[in-house]
């Protein structure tokens, strides 16, 4: 099995919680239990403690699933044709025949869903609405529904070795985003020609690489003191206002790879810096490195921020540091833990991945940002897809 770290870890967590089996929609889940990143959001995997998973997916994308799942037979109904049936019926249907003789009595199923990572085709995000957990309870009688929302979170903090190699060709991706990013930015470009280009770079020199069969990047970029000054925002409008010269630009990308994110962050000013820039940039770069630099299993999500935010305090921008220094990332582009934030209490162990991204803003000059992915490992950290951090050529 391609992951059997992860389906061991599982069922052994659902044994105390006396779940005989998960059933799951949410494309994050069903690629984390079965190695498929569903194409739509209509795939749901039925993931028992002690028998054959099972996935349920439409028809058209029977294909796509069976290359990629891991031991999960899939079971499929036609969908998206004039003939095709209403698919919670359908889904229902199936997921009956999964249950039919197997006297499960608790089933887990995701209940608290505050935000979920896209399936590939990420223009239309489907929700698992209040409609779901009836069907589940139609098609298996008098078993009793349990949240493991947040049990599968916890789960997904810590990342197994198999993960965190599909972690790190991820942020080998993006890296080449930061050096299209890093070789464009100059007068006379704007910030739509600087997400076009980036974007454009990850699909098409990332797809395939190492296996990756679906790569996607979402870029944004912030231009000129205005947007920069501002650009502590999770989302960025981008203008196609041209750069002048001494303006900075601040890309904020994420990219996804079969299912896997990377979020990073770079800064550079077109044409020359002033000597502020300059000093600016320095101490987000010492800033940035210094955390990083303190991850490592034991210490708390507070005590990395405070690392950060020192040097930034240090240097007379205490008042300009806005936002956290990092948060939980793989499965998603955003994971709420754990976080490298003022007090937080998270510890982080062996097999976590965060961002660290302090930054520096203020009216006048602009922001300025530097991120990166870091795993936590037994010794200290790596920072998945090294690259440089310069300022300008």
């Amino acid at each position: 099995m391609v992951n059997g770290e992860r389906i061991e870890r599982m069922r052994r967590e659902m044994e105390p919680a006396r779940l005989d089996a998960l059933v799951l929609r949410l494309p994050e889940n069903v690629l984390l239990l079965s190695g498929y990143w569903p194409m739509t959001g209509t795939a749901v995997l039925v993931f028992p403690r002690e028998s054959e998973p099972v996935l349920i997916v439409p028809a058209c994308f029977e294909a796509e699933a069976r290359d990629m799942l891991w031991e999960a037979r899939p079971a499929v109904y036609r969908y998206g044709l004039l003939d095709s049936p209403d698919p919670a019926v359908a889904v229902t249907d199936l997921f009956r025949e999964c249950a039919a003789g197997k006297n499960w009595k608790r089933i887990g199923y995701e209940g608290s869903v505050d935000a979920m990572a896209p399936s590939w085709q990420s223009a239309e995000v489907l929700l698992p609405t209040e409609r779901w957990p009836g069907s589940y309870r139609d098609a298996v009688p008098g078993c009793e529904l349990v949240d493991a929302s947040a049990m599968i979170r916890a789960e997904k903090q810590i990342k197994t070795e198999w993960e965190i190699g599909r972690l790190r060709i991820v942020a080998e991706i993006s890296a080449m985003g930061l050096e299209i990013f890093e070789r464009s930015v100059a007068p006379g470009i704007s910030g739509v020609e600087l997400v076009a280009l980036v974007e454009r770079e990850i699909m098409v020199r990332g797809t395939g690489r190492k296996g990756m069969r679906r790569v996607r990047g979402y870029a944004q970029v912030a231009t000129g003191a205005t947007e920069t000054a501002i650009a502590y925002r999770m989302h960025e409008i981008f203008s196609r206002r041209p750069m002048a010269e001494g303006d900075i630009a601040v890309l904020e990308l994420g990219v996804v790879a079969d299912g896997f994110w990377a979020d990073r962050t770079r800064v550079r000013v077109a044409g020359a810096a002033t000597d502020e820039q300059y000093k600016v940039f320095e101490t987000v770069r010492r800033a940035q490195a210094a955390a990083a630099a303190a991850v490592r299993p034991g210490i708390t999500g507070g005590e990395v921020d405070e690392i950060a935010r020192s040097v930034v305090r240090d240097a007379g921008y205490a008042d300009s540091f806005p936002h956290i220094t990092g948060h939980g990332l793989g499965f998603g582009y955003h994971e709420p833990a754990p976080k490298l934030a003022p007090g937080s209490p998270d510890v982080l162990v062996d097999g976590m991945v965060t961002s660290v991204e302090p930054g520096i803003y203020f009216a006048g000059m602009g922001g300025m940002r530097i991120e990166d992915d870091v795993v936590v490992t037994r010794d200290g950290a790596e920072t998945l897809g090294p690259f440089r951090n310069q300022l300008c050529a």
